[in-house]
């Protein structure tokens, strides 16, 4: 059985995920994703890895962002201080 996990939202958005997670000999889940704000409306884009995480797959899913995201709409992309978001490419 997964265990639940949460993720982090806009305050007073009721729009909390609960994402199974997994450890141990169950592997890992790796998600990736970026928020888009356009005015009042929020995207939120999540990718799952397979896999370990690579630099290689968070340079990846950011030239995807790049390439698709719109000048005009505020995008985030969250990195903390994983060893795979501290690469010399990125």
């Amino acid at each position: 059985m997964l265990s639940m996990g949460s993720t982090w939202t806009p305050r007073g958005s009721g729009c909390q995920f609960e994402i199974p997670t997994r450890s141990g000999s169950s592997g890992r889940l790796n998600l990736i994703g970026c928020l888009t704000v356009d005015g009042a409306k929020t995207h939120l884009d999540v990718r799952e890895l397979n896999g370990n995480c690579t630099g290689e797959q968070v340079m990846a899913f950011l030239d995807t962002v790049a390439q698709t995201c719109e000048p005009q709409r505020l995008t985030v992309v969250v990195l903390d201080n994983a060893p795979f978001h501290k690469g010399a490419a990125l």
